[in-house]
């Protein structure tokens, strides 16, 4: 999650000032320069979440088809991506929005099962 949410984090506070400037002379609307970003975005983390599926999947072993691994890895990382342009969005300095971060991605990740005993879980 940090991994592909880091460079999208940090990327829109520095490009605020040129973004304002453009959008405001009619360069180019928000939405353009936003779907443009989110097809760079989806490109760059397509490839990561490639070849990191690619080591994991053969190395461990695992038994689920590989579309459907990369599948899983890719929405994860596309989610926590988006979430990363909307905190970097919301505020200027990029500082803040790195310590911001975790407070977006700790919830889930404590919610989504990772200190759940063995025990607890149904087969």
């Amino acid at each position: 999650m940090f991994g592909t949410a880091q460079p999208a984090l940090l990327q829109f506070p520095d490009e605020r000032p040129v973004f304002l400037r453009e959008y405001s002379t009619s360069h180019y609307s928000a939405l353009s320069y936003f779907m443009s970003r989110l097809a760079m975005e989806a490109f760059i983390t397509g490839l990561q979440v490639l070849v990191l599926s690619m080591l994991t999947y053969y190395m461990i072993g695992f038994q689920m088809p590989f579309g459907l691994f990369v599948t899983t890895i890719y929405t994860l990382a596309m989610s926590s991506t988006a979430l990363a342009v909307v905190l970097g969005c919301a505020v200027e300095d990029p500082k803040l929005a790195t310590e911001m971060l975790p407070i977006l991605f700790v919830p889930q990740m404590l919610f989504a099962g990772f200190f759940v005993t063995p025990d607890l879980i149904s087969l």
